[in-house]
């Protein structure tokens, strides 16, 4: 039955068209972002520019334009065959062959890519869900069609090459009314952060910029675009142990991986450490890099299990290629399983010295555990606020939520301008919980940039100021003069503030 001997015939047999219908199923719009942005690295840009279209302020579509290298006209063919798999060098991101197709037909119906590779010759395609599932058809784009829009979006990055990857009939959520503006608040929140994260060590290093915006297709115009910072998850000022970071070594067979293992500072609450806005004990484990972009955020893949009191162990593994047999991971890059003889490679790792003082894989977790159990003695307990609502950007709620305990049985507070009298900065109505800003100073306090969430600085302030006095079902004495000993001061700072940027006179 193992040879040929028996063979009559041999016959093709195409994929089923319908397996696009479930391509891209896993990915999350950050993750597809991502995608997107690993073949612009892979085509050695510098600069890459994501753009969310909206329409009468609703989300239809989203642009990535990166200052790569572009593509010929059979170099955008093979990008857009699905499963094609070119030789991928050791640094490349993609490595499967569908991530372009997955990656947007997981968010949108219709992906256009156009392409130069010298501003003299330009390409463009067209996939639709629907040509694909049928009988993998691709449109080929008449060139002059192609090249004003090229043009005009590669001049934004002084770009002399490059690509631009359109969703077009996208699934983002029908929201409407002030939901418009929360969803891609929050889209764009997620997605920064995201970015930063996994791109950290291009982007601390100056080797990728990356900037989004939201352009208003009925204006024809784009917001102002917004760099993504980076998020180093061992951005710590100061290690909370002597002697860590400390690099152990575990043997997989013929290979040795390093493990670079951390111990967070136990009171560390910035974006290094709470990730995505959560709490940084989720993100316990493992981070894995592949060409200095992380593959893995956390997680103990097995190796062993996730522990509240391992809140502070992070290890660090950067060498992909020696993971690379004893690996598998998915399309989206959001899951990487090991092979058991990696998770008992590393269980059993140690420091290379060998001798007496090693360090095991073991007694750097137990360092861990107890430099955590040390740290909550010491602890003093934080007093409880009233829970932000809306007006206060999600981020902002999502930190307020992870730093302090909130108060229970109250209502939240939400933050919102009105008009009230100039020489007053804001009114408190403890009845509806709201806090009420003055409308006359919003367009200097807020630069022009006006949204549900804008002045995110000046709300989070007020909030932290007054939260208190909401406390209780009605105000005495002490709570009025608290609010008048406000508006005297606060009202006298914007008004002399308003006098400087009006007038322009210096201080």
């Amino acid at each position: 039955m193992s040879d040929d001997h028996d063979v009559v015939e041999r016959k093709i047999l195409e994929p089923d068209p319908g397996l696009i219908k479930s391509l891209g199923m896993h990915h999350t719009l950050e993750s597809a972002i991502a995608d997107l942005v690993d073949n612009s690295i892979d085509a050695l840009a510098s600069h890459v520019l994501i753009r969310f279209e909206t329409d009468s302020g609703r989300p239809t579509g989203l642009t990535v334009v990166d200052d790569g290298h572009g593509m010929n006209g059979n170099q955008i063919d093979e990008a857009m065959r699905l499963g094609r798999q070119r030789d991928y060098g050791s640094g490349d991101q993609g490595h499967f062959g569908i991530g372009l197709k997955a990656a947007s037909f997981s968010h949108s119906d219709t992906l256009t890519v156009c392409s130069t590779p010298d501003r003299n010759e330009y390409h463009g395609r067209r996939l639709r869900r629907g040509d694909v599932q049928r009988d993998y058809g691709c449109d080929v784009l008449d060139p002059a069609s192609v090249c004003d829009d090229v043009d005009y979006l590669l001049d934004r990055l002084d770009a002399k090459s490059g690509t631009v990857v359109r969703w077009s009939d996208t699934r983002f959520p029908r929201v409407t009314g002030l939901a418009k503006g929360d969803w891609l608040e929050d889209s764009k929140t997620r997605l920064r952060m995201h970015l930063g994260l996994i791109y950290h060590r291009l982007l601390g290093g100056g080797r990728l910029r990356i900037d989004i915006e939201i352009f208003d297709l009925g204006m024809g115009e784009a917001g102002s675009p917004e760099p993504v910072a980076a998020i180093n998850p061992l951005g710590f000022a100061a290690s909370a142990v002597s002697g860590y970071p400390r690099t152990l070594v575990a043997t997989v067979g013929d290979e040795t991986v390093r493990l670079e293992c951390h111990i967070v500072p136990p009171k560390s609450s910035g974006p290094s450490f709470r990730l995505y806005g959560r709490d940084g004990a989720e993100f316990q484990g493992l981070y894995i890099y592949r060409s200095d972009r992380l593959l893995q955020i956390g997680g103990w893949n097995e190796v062993i299990t996730k522990d509240k009191n391992r809140a502070l162990a992070r290890v660090v593994i950067d060498d992909f290629a020696s993971l690379n047999r004893f690996v598998r991971m998915n399309p989206e890059k959001s899951g990487i399983i090991f092979s058991h003889d990696l998770g008992a490679g590393i269980a059993d790792a140690t420091t290379a010295s060998g001798d007496d003082n090693s360090v095991s894989f073991r007694d750097y977790i137990a360092r861990a555990e107890a430099v955590l159990v040390e740290s909550r003695r010491r602890r003093r307990a934080r007093p409880p606020v009233a829970e932000p609502s809306k007006g206060l950007h999600e981020e902002i709620r999502r930190v307020i939520r992870a730093e302090i305990p909130l108060r229970q049985h109250e209502d939240p507070i939400e933050i919102r301008w009105r008009r009230i009298p100039r020489d007053r900065f804001l009114e408190l109505d403890l009845n509806e919980r709201v806090i009420y800003l003055n409308q006359h100073y919003r367009q200097m306090l807020t630069g022009g940039k006006t949204g549900l969430s804008d002045a995110p600085l000046l709300k989070t302030l007020v909030f932290l100021l007054t939260e208190r006095v909401f406390e209780g079902h009605h105000w005495g004495p002490r709570d009025r003069d608290l609010v008048d000993m406000w508006n005297a001061v606060l009202g006298a700072a914007v008004q002399t503030e308003f006098g400087y940027r009006e007038d322009g006179r210096q201080p």
